[in-house]
């Protein structure tokens, strides 16, 4: 059953048992029930005093239902029928949940009915619309009188009981009918739950309990209902058997389908407290909370905000250390590579110097024999140049100056001969002419001539045969 939760405490499993209450009856449901189909049990009650000091008769039904299912230290949910708790839609300021508590519990009288009697209520709300900032918020909000709450846990207590939650039955319900029809956990959809005396009409929200209204009992106000939800939408009818086929049929003919319950919870579904009993705990609206749980829960809360916040800051400065870690891991891997191919590179940027150094140096020599006369090539154009009756004696060459000594019968035989050359440029005389007398008597003209080197000279061709 949904309502029976096992839960793991240490090496023990303890069973949620659900409860609906009322001022007559008390309904339980645990899958420890195999005495009927419906997984059920039943005890009435007598209504408690007005003051609400003690509830005997609920004290002593919990503990019968204790010796009936052989539970010590068993845990409830209690789910609250009407008129001992009281539920209705609200428009309030947008406030937080806190202070939305602190707002409804201050203002019960003025909210609920049954408050009005007087005394501290005990109330809880959950949101019915999504929450938009500056803008009224939408609650479905429950009231229940704090003597009363005080009343059932001291019964439950004397039977050793522990009291999990207590909420209206509405919430109880509108969990039922997301469970009998799951496709009402993701679009609208209403549930009617049919009993002898009423109609309760559940408004669900994407499985979010939204709204209650109450109608007269079986088919008495069946266009209403059919105003209410609007041609063509989903609904669920729980309850009464005669009271939900009377309904349905009358909703049929309003052109507004309603679907039944089926397989496993065709029995539950047949009574509403039986079917809030199973459900109880497993709550889509709101739940009853005094000051103190609200109180206990932030803190709680706040608690477990700070352990995630110091949690967050210890796995970030743990990353933190990792990625230093590895970018120093990576580090040094890239500083052994280096050291690794250090040799390699050292020996390889000796050779390139090397290379060149050895490229600037061919370029340099190849620079210069381009620039360089070609001596071999100047003599010989200067022998060809000169008169037969002449001949060197000293040739002097720096960069592209000649200076040539010689003899000849006439000098100026010669310095015609060298001007003319295609070889020299600049031909002048470098000193006087001096008539000298050789050894074998015949005088001989002795010439000093400078010049420049015009370039580059041809190797000299030979003369065709």
């Amino acid at each position: 059953m949904v309502t029976s939760v096992a839960k793991g405490s240490g090496s023990k499993k303890r069973i949620r048992t659900g409860v609906a209450l009322s001022t007559t009856a008390l309904c339980a449901a645990d899958i420890r029930l195999r005495g009927s189909a419906e997984r059920a049990w039943r005890a009435p009650l007598v209504a408690p005093a007005a003051d609400g000091a003690s509830w005997p008769s609920l004290a002593a039904a919990f503990a019968e239902l204790a010796r009936t299912l052989g539970a010590t230290n068993g845990t409830l949910a209690i789910a609250l029928m009407p008129p001992l708790a009281e539920m209705r839609r609200l428009e309030l300021p947008p406030l937080r949940d806190d202070e939305l508590q602190r707002l409804i519990a201050r203002a019960a009288p003025r909210y609920f009915v049954t408050a009005r009697a007087g005394g501290p209520q005990i109330v809880g709300a959950s949101p019915a619309a999504k929450r938009t900032r500056g803008v009224p918020a939408s609650v479905i909000a429950t009231a229940a009188s704090a003597r009363l709450i005080a009343t059932i846990r001291a019964a439950a207590a004397q039977s050793g009981w522990v009291i999990e939650s207590i909420a209206p039955v509405e919430s109880a319900w509108a969990a039922a009918a997301v469970a009998v029809w799951p496709a009402f956990a993701r679009q609208s959809a209403y549930a009617a739950i049919a009993h002898d005396d009423r109609t309760d009409v559940l408004q669900l929200e994407n499985g979010r309990l939204v709204g209650v209204r109450r109608f007269r009992a079986g088919a008495a106000d069946a266009p209403m209902i059919a105003d209410a939800v609007g041609a063509g939408a989903r609904v669920g009818i729980a309850g009464l058997a005669h009271a939900r086929r009377e309904l349905a049929s009358a909703l049929a003919e309003l052109r507004v389908s309603a679907q039944s319950p089926t397989d496993e919870w065709t029995f539950a579904a047949e009574a509403g407290d039986v079917l809030a009993a199973h459900f109880a705990g497993s709550n889509v609206g709101p739940i009853l909370r005094a000051e103190d749980a609200v109180a206990a829960a932030r803190t709680e809360a706040r608690k477990v905000v700070w352990w995630m916040t110091g949690a967050t800051a210890a796995l970030l400065a743990l990353a933190a250390a990792v990625e230093l870690w590895g970018a120093h891991h990576q580090l040094r891997l890239v500083q052994d590579e280096r050291a690794r191919l250090r040799p390699q590179i050292a020996s390889t940027l000796i050779g390139r110097t090397t290379v060149d150094a050895t490229s600037r140096n061919l370029a340099t020599l190849g620079a210069i024999e381009r620039t360089t006369p070609q001596w071999s090539s100047v003599i010989t154009a200067l022998s060809e140049s000169v008169p037969d009756d002449a001949y060197f004696t000293a040739i002097r060459a720096r960069q592209d100056s000649l200076v040539v000594d010689g003899l000849a019968e006439h000098a100026a035989r010669v310095f015609d001969a060298l001007a003319s050359s295609s070889v020299l440029v600049d031909v002048k005389a470098a000193a006087p002419v001096r008539r000298e007398l050789q050894d074998d008597g015949t005088p001989l003209d002795h010439f000093t001539i400078a010049a420049r080197v015009a370039g580059p000279v041809p190797p000299p061709q030979k003369a065709a045969p």
